[in-house]
């Protein structure tokens, strides 16, 4: 009887090894993200789309979203003024990768989605006007203390 329960867990071993034999992806593959510019905006009421400009059928790994709330968020505090203002430079205490380490503004922040330029907005925006700002979302506080607050949008009511 045992005999039987293990020939489906070989017989998937087998096709694995023989898929990884011949080249096939093994994993969920997406498309790398230089290689896809895709821009969908949709009604959240309806579903329906209201923008598609750009490859948008391909699979791919998503960027940073929070990036669109927070800009908003950033212009209208005046944080932010334009596609190129402010431009900070980069700071060692920013502790960012390598590929960060260089002066940021908004544009360059929202295709090479730079992090420590968000958290700069974040800290100026300050503890206490970020959640004003955004009434409905809740503060989530991680158990490290070595790890920052985020927040996080609470489920649309429907």
């Amino acid at each position: 009887m045992r005999r039987i329960d293990r020939l489906p867990f070989v017989f998937a071993v087998v096709l694995y090894v023989l898929a990884w034999l011949m080249g096939f992806p093994i994993r969920a593959q997406s498309a790398p993200l230089g290689d896809v510019e895709c821009t969908l905006i949709v009604d959240a009421a309806n579903g329906e789309t209201l923008y598609r400009q750009g490859t948008c059928d391909q699979r791919f790994s998503p960027a940073s979203t929070f990036k669109v709330p927070l800009a908003l968020i950033g212009y209208d505090a005046g944080i932010l003024s334009d596609e190129h203002t402010p431009s900070w430079e980069y700071k060692a205490e920013f502790n960012a990768p390598k590929r960060d380490r260089k002066t940021v503004d908004p544009t360059i922040w929202g295709r090479d989605s730079v992090l420590w330029f968000s958290r700069e907005i974040t800290r100026r925006l300050g503890s206490k006007q970020l959640p004003a700002m955004c009434p409905d979302w809740t503060m989530v506080t991680p158990k490290s203390p070595a790890l920052p607050a985020r927040m996080t949008a609470s489920p649309i009511p429907g």
